[in-house]
């Protein structure tokens, strides 16, 4: 007998949503530093708030956190206007409201931050010269102790994803490695990194990273990538100098920046190395994962047939599958458009992988969310049921 959604409600854990501080209140929010990066971009700011007025994602305007926390209003209303949008003591209960457990909590001014800390340019976001680009490194800190602070007062409820400028020229891997502590050291409890660009300009499978990899394992710390993480993603040009060790290149031939940095930690031993490590994919779609495991599987199978004359520097001795790595290791958020349904029943081996993301309160994330899942889902049984809405996600967001 399917388990109704009433039943679910409650122990519900959400892969995305988001903190949408509107831009007159970031100073007053993140600090004098974030102040001081909007002045830098006023003009694009400025722009924003014409061309997008009427778009209900626009951070541009002035709104008050006051809406009533009803079913109707959390699931109906969005952008900044929306409960708990600003406000994150007010998050927990629109929480309730919805019926989630636990949720990730991604920035609106944090992402922007990050974004110009890597030199800008992705999508309609600005260009950078090297005195933004650390002006933004300094207001990513301020953000950072906004997230770890907030995480800290509600540690089984909000998990504020901390950001972590992993791309940014003459970063070292002790460098690395020195900036994950004093994150975790805030209190955040998942770390957002460059999907475009190599971490402190390595291979993301280089050893020298596994100090990096193995403290984020050993503080339970999940490792993300959400948009703009992809920013700067050039594979024939900059992935191409970042070389595994035997000169061989990184980019593997694959085209998003997620399957590029994803596939090449499986590949590279990465979770072979660290099975304890988290890694998440979120607002990317989940439309990639499946096939890239098909694709990483059959590579496998390739490399070692070529033994004894493997690929320089490979690993062709892993104890798993690539596609069981990303059973146990790595969960995606789904949008709402796509059809999960379809994936899971076409992948039934990554069945542990798929998980609810309500976006909320993003305009894309769409009214009852959670319903709409559900109705698609609930034909599959109730263990799917169980594994999309609640089992899949603890990877990502264990019990504090």
């Amino acid at each position: 007998m399917t388990i109704t959604l009433d039943e679910i409600r409650g122990n519900v854990l959400d892969l995305d949503s988001h903190e949408m501080v509107p831009t007159t209140r970031y100073e007053q929010v993140f600090g004098a530093r974030a102040g001081k990066l909007l002045k830098e971009f006023k003009a694009f700011w400025d722009d924003a708030a014409e061309r997008y007025k009427d778009d209900p994602n626009n951070l541009a305007v002035e709104v008050e956190d006051v809406m009533a926390v009803t079913q109707g209003v959390v699931w109906e209303t969005k952008g900044p206007s929306a409960p708990g949008a600003i406000d994150m003591d007010r998050r927990p209960d629109v929480m309730d409201v919805m019926g989630i457990r636990r949720q990730l909590i991604f920035p609106g001014f944090g992402l922007f931050a990050f974004c110009e800390a890597h030199g800008g340019g992705y999508a309609a976001m600005p260009k950078a010269t090297p005195e933004q680009m650390q002006m933004a490194q300094d207001a990513v800190d301020d953000y950072n102790e906004w997230a770890g602070h907030h995480t800290s007062r509600y540690p089984d409820r909000l998990r504020i994803v901390g950001i972590l400028a992993s791309g940014v020229p003459g970063l070292t891997p002790e460098g690395l490695v020195a900036r994950t502590e004093k994150l975790i050291r805030k209190g955040v409890r998942s770390v957002l990194m460059s999907s475009g660009l190599p971490p402190a300009g390595l291979s993301p499978a280089d050893p020298l990273l596994d100090p990096f990899y193995q403290l984020l394992a050993d503080s339970n710390v999940s490792l993300v990538v959400h948009p703009p993480s992809a920013a700067g993603f050039r594979p024939g040009e900059v992935w191409g100098r970042a070389r595994l060790p035997g000169n061989f290149p990184v980019h593997l031939g694959l085209q998003r920046a997620e399957e590029n940095l994803l596939g090449v930690m499986i590949m590279g031993g990465v979770f072979e190395r660290h099975p304890n490590l988290r890694f998440g994919a979120i607002e990317s779609g989940g439309f990639w994962i499946g096939p890239l495991a098909d694709r990483l599987d059959a590579a496998l199978d390739s490399m070692q047939a070529l033994n004894p004359r493997p690929i320089p520097d490979f690993k062709t001795d892993l104890s798993l599958k690539p596609s069981e790595y990303i059973a146990r290791n790595v969960r995606v958020g789904v949008l709402l458009n796509e059809p999960v349904e379809e994936w899971i029943v076409r992948y039934p081996h990554l069945q542990d992988v798929y998980c609810y993301s309500s976006d909320y309160p993003h305009g894309e994330g769409q009214a009852h969310s959670m319903q709409k899942f559900y109705d698609r889902v609930a034909p599959l049984g109730d263990e799917v049921l169980k594994k999309f809405f609640m089992k899949n996600g603890e990877l990502l967001l264990p019990a504090a």
